[in-house]
């Protein structure tokens, strides 16, 4: 189980420099509009993935007078304890583990697995099919060590053969990434299929619980080319033509997508926005089971404004969840009330203009 121990931060946004000691599972953030509950949520998803959840620039994460932005956090997991640091120096990251230099982002965030739901969460649903591969290769790369190896040098082979189409290079030459884009295209396809097999045998029954109008929800892998008509390697040659006019690969792995249907209708087209919603924390919350279940590590979840995003009944029915998952949860609030915790076993922070007070 991942559990953030220590936490600080300083130069994020509009928060004080803080250091805090988390010795709870569940950690409730409360605070008017503005406070700053989303901005420490959002340090957490920068140091675990360098990325924020908010924001594609990371310069905005940072408080304009400061003259760097550094994150720290100390961290236990199934592996041991670990000290992780981000710092960000004009437009600069360095990255620390354990105390050593280290330069890929995926050390980091192998240590600290993290689940964020928030309002654009939605975007997994509604933003194409890039946001649901994302999805999928976030439990991917926990699922299987190999991943992240091939899904470099697939990026890498993918890239090589645009270029060539790109410049129109003879077709031997635009042939000779063909032998390595097929290699790491076969392990990204086998370790996506298999994961999104576990993950729909692990939702299916978490989406019954969290909603009716879930419950007949199926999930399925699509390949990004007609797989039961041809191979990919036969399809690169007969598209070889239009690769060339388009400039670019038209199948692989690239153009997979994560499927949920109704009856083999499209669920998005028949469910709300609040059912999408709520769709989309349940697709994290099984993806959180699932990664305990395969590794013995739960992530830890960021949940932002839940009482906003849900009513009252299903927040009731997440809450009742969450602690069969054994995992770290942050949520925010803007008020106590507003979002009431099943375990007594909690801190509660406070914000009030960028700074936190620890209530209990």
């Amino acid at each position: 189980m991942a559990k953030i121990s220590r936490l600080s931060l300083a130069g994020l946004r509009n928060l004080a420099p803080v250091a805090l000691d988390t010795d709870s599972m569940n950690i409730l953030i409360t605070g008017s509009n503005g406070a700053g509950k989303t901005a420490l949520l959002e340090g957490i998803s920068l140091l675990a993935t360098g990325r924020s959840f908010r924001e594609s620039r990371l310069q905005r994460c940072q408080q304009w007078q400061a003259t760097q932005l550094t994150l720290y956090a100390e961290v236990d997991n199934c592996q041991g304890q670990h000290k992780l640091g981000w710092q960000r120096y004009k437009q600069n990251t360095q990255l620390r583990l354990n105390g050593e230099q280290i330069t890929s982002q995926a050390q980091l965030a192998r240590q600290l697995p993290i689940q964020v739901f928030s309002p654009e969460s939605h975007d997994l649903l509604t933003h194409g099919p890039n946001e649901r591969r994302r999805f999928l290769d976030w439990g991917a790369f926990y699922q299987e060590a190999s991943f992240l190896p091939a899904w470099r040098r697939y990026q890498h082979a993918l890239k090589q053969r645009n270029h060539a189409l790109k410049q129109q290079r003879p077709d031997n030459e635009i042939a000779l990434w063909n032998a390595p884009l097929w290699d790491a295209a076969q392990q990204i396809h086998q370790t996506r299929s298999k994961y999104t097999a576990l993950l729909a045998e692990t939702a299916t029954p978490l989406l019954a619980q969290v909603s009716d109008s879930l419950q007949n929800i199926q999930l399925s892998y699509q390949a990004g080319w007609p797989e039961h008509e041809t191979t990919l390697m036969t399809l690169w040659h007969q598209q070889l033509a239009h690769d060339r006019q388009l400039g670019y690969t038209q199948a692989g792995p690239h153009r997979a997508d994560l499927k949920l249907r109704i009856e083999d209708r499209d669920a998005l087209s028949l469910l709300s926005r609040g059912q999408q919603k709520l769709l989309a924390l349940t697709l994290m919350l099984a993806q959180a089971q699932l990664l305990r279940n395969a590794i013995q590590e739960t992530p830890i979840l960021l949940l932002d404004d839940l009482a906003a995003e849900l009513d009252a009944q299903h927040q009731a029915r997440v809450l009742t969840l969450l602690p069969s998952l054994n995992t770290q949860t942050f949520l925010t609030a803007t008020n106590e009330d507003s979002l009431k915790l099943l375990s007594t076993q909690r801190q509660h922070w406070h914000l009030e203009q960028g700074n936190i007070r620890i209530i209990q």
